[in-house]
């Protein structure tokens, strides 16, 4: 059976209700049926910050969208050594899920000055309909980007919800409270884990 497909990847160190709230919506404005979560393991063009061991964020995104039967978690990139790019995940996806035209992915655009940088940019471009989601901090710009041959994307300017995971990850440094920033699930597992009580 084919479905509207989105991908959503990040680091997602850790996931936070921003992520689950903003996917709800665009699957919602797009009328996708499923968001697949992809925790990455290295990001290609930025290093990790606090690096814990990738299956507690695995584990995180995993009991985050407990109860949602549009959402899922892909281990994919966890279970590939080195660098995780965009191109190597869309393959997997290609391989393994049958959907309508081609799937959506979703992603900030902060990232879409750098986009024409990206490995495989234009096959890439030929395989994905990107849905950049406009950050208030970084207003969508034409550039080089623009010139990749094949690139079809919609921007989206939905809901703002000021949580990033740095945040969580300071105020947890500090031992503060990050209740209600994160589901009740993942709040109780950093805590019953320690996580990200030292810094690293």
């Amino acid at each position: 059976m084919s479905e509207r497909i989105g991908i959503l990847g990040g680091t997602f160190n850790p996931i936070h209700l921003g992520h689950l709230r903003l996917a709800e919506d665009v699957r919602e404005q797009f009328f996708l049926d499923r968001i697949l979560f992809i925790p990455t393991n290295i990001p290609p063009h930025k290093p990790l910050e606090h690096k814990i061991d990738p299956r507690h964020r695995l584990h995180m995104v995993n009991i985050a969208i407990q109860g949602n039967d549009a959402f899922c978690c892909e281990d994919v990139e966890l279970g590939r050594d080195g660098n995780s790019y965009t191109i190597d995940t869309v393959d997997y996806i290609y391989a393994h899920y049958q959907f309508e035209d081609r799937p959506y992915f979703i992603f900030g655009s902060d990232l879409m000055p750098e986009l024409h940088t990206w490995k495989d940019v234009e096959r890439l471009a030929r395989l994905v309909h990107f849905i950049v989601l406009v950050r208030a901090n970084y207003p969508f710009v034409s550039g080089k980007s623009n010139d990749i041959i094949g690139l079809k994307y919609s921007l989206y300017e939905g809901r703002k919800i000021q949580i990033n995971s740095s945040e969580i990850r300071d105020l947890m440094r500090e031992g503060k409270s990050v209740r209600y920033l994160v589901t009740d699930p993942v709040h109780e597992y950093i805590e019953d884990n320690g996580l990200y009580r030292q810094q690293g």
